[in-house]
């Protein structure tokens, strides 16, 4: 038998100390055995009212959201198969024992009941108890039926939205990279024109993949297939930018140097990622040109060691550490969000709470994923990948200086806006 407050309880109705148990759906202290597994009283109770009003809830995602304390209430699709899944007994529920609705005994007072809304419905957790009742005796408010959208979710629920928009705006990049839209303009424009990205109208029109985008037959890279991927992935890196409302809230001088900062570091990795499985030394472009350790004479030494560096630095932690959509698109989000960039102050502590908030998010979902241990691990070794990252830009700008005072490569008037400055920055810093 069980001990709460001196009073011996039996295992199946009584709750054991909240230091020996936790929920087995979401992790928060557990008041009991409910149903045949340790539960607190809001799974116990979302259990109960789904088996007897018989809901079906939806997932609006793949059926694998995070289920834990501070998100529980995000999907009731998922929460409702991880009770099936720990174990929770339907037929366990005795129609005496569970009625659903409130008793005599349990009826809120005149005041509460006028603050909730017409359906009865309330926040799940909200605290109803009359002054005279132990909160022991009462069940948590209804629980809405209605499946949870990305908007109206509370605070401590946002987590999964913020990461899952990352997400969402890293497949809307990859579409329009696949697409045939590239748009010839300065950086100036790029940077100041609406955003693509997040127009649906645009979106619907140019994000299809092109033929010509489509792998059939493996062929060694040229210096025009470089430039040519390089350029695209530049002009998604500014449109990518856009979608950051952190970044609009910038002077142009300080999107620029941000941009110019991620210039390096987000294009490998969109590469890196988005690149098929071919072996752990090569790259393939969408359109089958590839590139792997083969010596390539005819290219600046630097820009050939950033392919060694890709290759080692990035490819291979990429492919060990199987990071999934989510992952991904947060840590590229990560990446770019540099207040290393030469940036104002102002500019700079902006950049950095936004990249701090994104960093939490990205540990508490990688938590709920994998045991702690595991979860640490994984998330150690991808953040000190930021560190050969950004030794890795840095030898590369180098090499990119270089092969442009001896003319080795024609870079486009937009690759040099965008690594060497351009009118309006100089400009800008005359007016200074």
């Amino acid at each position: 038998k069980y001990q709460f407050s001196g009073v011996p309880m039996t295992p199946q109705s009584s709750p054991s100390s909240s230091r020996d148990h936790v929920c087995l759906v979401c992790q928060d202290f557990a008041s009991g055995y409910h149903y045949g597994v340790p539960s607190c009283v809001g799974c116990k109770t979302f259990f109960r009212r789904t088996i007897m009003k018989k809901q079906k809830y939806i997932c609006q995602f793949e059926g694998n959201c995070p289920v834990d304390k501070s998100i529980r209430c995000a999907c009731r699709y998922c929460r409702f198969e991880k009770c099936l899944s720990v174990g929770m007994d339907r037929n366990a529920l005795q129609q005496s024992r569970d009625p659903i609705g409130y008793t005599k005994r349990t009826r809120r007072p005149k005041k509460e009941m006028k603050s909730t809304s017409s359906d009865g419905s309330s926040d799940e957790g909200a605290n109803s108890t009359p002054p005279s009742v132990s909160p022991l005796q009462l069940s948590p408010p209804p629980i809405s039926p209605t499946p949870c959208s990305i908007t109206p979710l509370p605070v401590k629920s946002t987590r999964r939205c913020i990461l899952q928009t990352l997400a969402d705006r890293e497949k809307s990049a990859n579409d329009l990279r696949l697409s045939d839209y590239l748009p010839l303009r300065s950086l100036h424009e790029a940077l100041c024109s609406k955003a693509l990205l997040t127009d649906p109208m645009f979106m619907s029109q140019w994000g299809h993949p092109s033929e010509k985008h489509q792998i059939f037959d493996l062929r060694f890279v040229t210096q025009q297939d470089y430039h040519y991927w390089h350029e695209r992935d530049w002009f998604l890196l500014t449109e990518y930018a856009k979608t950051f409302d952190v970044f609009e809230a910038l002077d142009y001088q300080d999107k620029a140097e941000l941009v110019r900062h991620a210039a390096i570091t987000v294009p490998v990795l969109v590469q890196v990622w988005n690149s098929p499985d071919y072996g752990p030394d090569t790259i393939v472009f969408p359109d089958g040109s590839y590139f792997d350790k083969t010596p390539e004479p005819t290219r600046p030494a630097g820009l050939n060691r950033k392919k060694f560096q890709m290759l080692d630095l990035v490819l291979k932690p990429f492919r060990d550490l199987q990071l999934d959509a989510v992952e991904f698109a947060a840590f590229k989000a990560v990446t770019f969000l540099n207040p290393d960039a030469d940036i104002t102050l102002p500019a700079r502590k902006l950049i950095n709470n936004e990249r701090v908030r994104i960093t939490k998010q990205l540990y508490a979902y990688m938590a709920t994923k994998d045991d702690m241990d595991t979860a640490i691990e994984r998330f150690a070794r991808l953040v000190l990948m930021g560190t050969s990252m950004s030794k890795m830009a840095c030898e590369s700008k180098e090499a990119v200086w270089i092969a442009d005072f001896f003319e080795n490569i024609g870079f486009s008037s937009f690759a040099r806006q965008l690594f060497f400055g351009d009118e309006m920055e100089e400009r800008i810093v005359h007016k200074l």
